[in-house]
């Protein structure tokens, strides 16, 4: 793992240095300074028409929703949809992601006003396929019938764009003809039926769907220079491309990608000058919805906690919860970034006289340096707000309103104040989503994160030494303090930056590892005086060394955990001597405040469905994961035409003086290298590897602790298994299983049936055959989605894992079957849990397909 995350780091260092290298090559022949020029060039009437029509295109944006309703037969009031749409295209277009926030955002905003899951998600479908019915007829009119545009070189070589505007049109020509020709008669798609709108709807869609492509590209024309001559229909051609691209790339609002495919159609000449058309383009139709849209998010949710929704916890509502503090650490670490990066920028000119009419010199000076401090704190922390750390939430609001005050100061910046503040307003709404008490450093300084702000200030380095790469640097600069000379200002914003980070780099590193259980030296002792006594067998893995331990107060009982990830995960119910339930309840209750003190997530894998009370007052959600199957040995018996075939087992085995044997203790290093040999040949003919967590492995020592039968055929031992059994005589089981190359056909059922014949001579009461993976979940069109989920991949995943045939196999022995659940904090965090308990049990996320 370890290698692998080395050779990931690589990899984006790599792409991270390229994208650098790119940017420096195309940038040098212009300097900041023109840049700033001529974004302050730009008139201000100029400015007020791109945001009075950005406003314009996010109200036609919500015509989207409006006729996604339509196509579902759906009415709701206006404002609704109005809200509910504009919130949604103000995040998913600024930072992408639009899964996690348009998606969330409207199953949140609609569910609440009614509609059901199946209709929000045809209306995501709807609306995405009207965005693209837009592109594809606005871009193909105006590739086809607009001034011919070539392609630069470095896109797709010197090919018309004629070409592609006819390929566009026939995209949605097409379309047309399959909703008239298929109108009223649904398509199947994967094995869903899908509806499509009537052919009206359809060209509502395309109608729709091109003016607001109309309308976001006139924003960005209307700023451009006037030395800037480009005919309207081609400048629109142009822009789709860049969009399109920017779209495919995945990049939060296509960032640098959208303006590097635009800026490759225009002469050198006039590029410092297009560049600052498009950042007030960013600001007006990116930085300001987003603005606005967190506003109103915040607004929304003070108002609406006050109604207290009897449905705040359905499914929809979590995952807004769970989509809500990304959203927030996206937007704080834009806004640290902002502050950061501008640092190393000039003050604006034409702010800086007002600024030096009110405010003394040295009292700039530190605004200009500890607001690059703030920015880069804000970045440090942000990842606490995804984290939900409160200290996080309290230290953003006190650094965002210090960096207002300290903007305002440097080089009156209402911009970085209006940012603040409407981040500040939004959080104060939500801060009970942010109850995480966690130390910083622990529970979110990783060492990843670290790379990440390392990379970050690598961007401040080049920013800096780019916007001033005509000054000529000596000893002196360091100590220069006036208001026209902005280089000083860099460098000492640079050496305080430079300290925080190799300050953070030193302390993250130099952390001793810390225990993440109260074990301590007599730690064995008191786990091997309380697995015999537990009422079930699975407390004997509590002897593999991959355990962790959290033990009780009074010492009589302990939670087996392992980490993985950022998930602390519990193997079976808590282990005990005795069946106290305050006991299981206080347990699992420190369990979980001590995973959340490590900024992790905690779950229960493998529980039974006595204590599922207590999981639920921690907090908890339970979802079925298969059931366990015990055979009652008081009513066991091989009489009967069903054993007929185990008995004709037994009888050829034994007539080849074959036997199973317990191994005295004293006698066990004797056989042990038999059992290695044995272990060795089963591991090489199954293809597989030793398991953990869940499983045991050839540990001598964990063997040691427990009793071994064995099949000796004459004195060679040709199959053994490790026992587990309770004092209490409760319940008896087996864990490796294995049997060399050479052994009897049917010897391992041979085995199964006399330790249980002999567990019933000695009084016990069940004997446990283990859990069949997602048998026994029902799957009806009432059962939640985790249960149809698992009843698809139980019915039609074969292939990887012999999920039926282990069910069946188990079946033969006619056992009880008991249902056995896991434990998380939400349906969310039930995929990222599963994922983490297949790392622990196999070492990779990719083990649950290795048999």
């Amino acid at each position: 793992m370890r290698i692998k995350k080395i050779i990931y780091l690589f990899f984006i260092t790599a792409i991270i240095s390229a994208v650098f290298y790119a940017a420096h090559r195309f940038l040098q022949d212009y300097s900041v300074h023109q840049i700033i020029n001529e974004l302050n060039s730009i008139s201000l009437q100029k400015e007020i028409m791109a945001f009075l029509l950005s406003a314009v295109s996010y109200i036609f944006l919500t015509v989207y929703d409006f006729l996604g309703l339509k196509y579902l037969g759906r009415k709701l009031a206006p404002m609704y949809v109005m809200t509910t749409s504009f919130i949604s295209y103000a995040f998913s277009n600024s930072i992408g992601l639009s899964i996690l926030a348009s998606s969330s955002l409207r199953y949140r905003y609609y569910s609440y006003y009614g509609l059901t899951f199946g209709e929000i998600t045809k209306i995501i479908l709807f609306t995405t396929m009207t965005l693209w019915a837009g592109i594809l007829s606005v871009g193909g009119f105006a590739f086809c019938f607009g001034p011919g545009v070539t392609l630069p070189g470095n896109l797709l070589g010197y090919v018309s764009t004629r070409y592609i505007g006819a390929v566009f049109l026939a995209a949605v020509f097409l379309y047309l003809v399959i909703l008239a020709l298929r109108h009223n008669k649904p398509i199947g798609f994967y094995g869903r039926v899908l509806e499509l709108p009537k052919l009206s709807i359809g060209v509502l869609q395309i109608l729709v769907g091109g003016a607001d492509w109309i309308l976001a590209g006139t924003v960005l024309y209307v700023l451009l220079p006037d030395q800037v001559h480009i005919a309207f229909l081609s400048f629109i051609g142009i822009y789709l491309m860049a969009q399109t691209i920017g779209l495919m790339s995945h990049v939060p609002g296509g960032a640098v990608v959208f303006e590097g495919v635009l800026l490759s159609f225009f002469p050198k000449a006039v590029i410092p000058q297009i560049i600052g058309s498009l950042l007030v383009y960013r600001v007006a139709y990116y930085i300001f919805p987003l603005l606005t849209a967190t506003f109103v998010i915040g607004l929304s949710e003070y108002y609406r906690s006050r109604e207290k929704v009897s449905r705040y916890y359905s499914v929809i509502n979590k995952i807004y919860v769970a989509a809500i503090p990304n959203l927030l650490f996206i937007i704080v670490f834009l806004c640290g970034s902002y502050m950061f990066i501008k640092g190393a920028l000039p003050i604006n000119p034409v702010r800086f006289p007002l600024v030096r009419e009110i405010f003394p010199l040295p009292l700039v000076e530190s605004s200009h340096f500890l607001e690059s401090l703030i920015g880069l704190c804000l970045i440090i922390i942000s990842r606490g707000l995804k984290m939900r750390v409160d200290f996080a939430f309290q230290l953003t609001v006190i650094l965002l309103a210090a960096g207002t005050v300290f903007g305002i100061i440097k080089g009156a910046e209402y911009e970085t104040a209006m940012f603040s503040i409407a981040i500040i307003l939004s959080l104060l709404p939500v801060r009970s989503l942010f109850s995480r008490k966690s130390s910083f450093f622990t529970g979110v300084m990783t060492k990843e994160w670290l790379f990440s702000i390392v990379v970050i200030l690598c961007v401040f380095i080049w920013v800096g030494f780019f916007s001033y790469k005509h000054v000529e640097y000596r000893d002196s600069l360091w100590w220069t303090f006036t208001f026209n000379d902005h280089a000083p200002r860099f460098l000492r914003a640079l050496v305080g930056a430079v300290a925080v980070v190799i300050a953070l780099i030193l302390y993250t590193f130099m952390q001793p590892s810390k225990r993440m259980a109260d074990d301590n030296e007599d730690t064995e002792h008191i786990v091997g005086r309380i697995v015999p006594a537990n009422a079930e067998s699975y407390a004997y893995l509590a002897y593999l060394p991959d355990k962790k331990y959290l033990f009780s107060e009074s010492g009589n009982a302990f939670i087996m955990y392992g980490v993985s990830g950022r998930s602390f995960i519990s193997m079976g119910d808590p282990v005990s001597t005795d069946d106290n339930a305050e006991t299981f309840g206080g347990l699992i209750g420190d369990f979980r405040r001590q995973a959340a003190q490590h900024g992790c997530n905690s779950a229960f894998y493998e529980i039974g469905a006595k204590y599922i009370p207590h999981y639920i007052d921690s907090g908890y959600k339970i979802f079925k994961i298969g059931e366990e199957a015990k055979v009652n040995l008081s009513t066991f018996t091989l009489s009967g035409g069903h054993w007929s075939g185990t008995r004709n087992t037994i009888k050829k085995i034994e007539r080849n003086n074959c036997e199973m044997r317990i191994i005295p203790d004293d006698k066990l290093a004797d056989v042990m290298p038999d059992l290695k040999r044995i272990s060795d040949q089963w591991l090489k003919s199954k293809n597989t590897r030793e398991k953990k967590f869940s499983l045991g492995r050839f540990d001598e020592n964990y063997l040691a602790k427990t009793r071994i039968a064995a099949v000796f055929c004459g004195e060679k031992p040709m199959a053994f298994a490790n026992l587990w059994m309770t004092n209490n005589k409760n319940e008896m089981s087996v864990d490796l299983m294995r049997y060399s190359s050479d052994a009897p056909s049917g010897v391992m059922e041979y085995l199964f049936v006399k330790l249980m014949l002999m567990g019933q001579q000695e009084g016990f009461r069940y004997f446990n055959l283990g859990m069949a993976p997602l048998s026994g979940i029902n799957a009806t069109p009432y059962s939640p989605l985790w249960n149809k989920v698992a009843g698809i991949i139980y019915k039609h995943a074969e292939t990887f894992y012999n999920f039926k045939g282990l069910r069946s196999y188990k079946d033969k022995f006619r056992p009880e079957w008991e249902p056995k659940y896991i434990a998380v904090h939400g349906f969310l965090a039930l995929s990222k849990t599963l994922t983490n308990v297949t790392s622990l049990i196999s070492g990779s996320a990719a083990g649950i397909f290795i048999k």
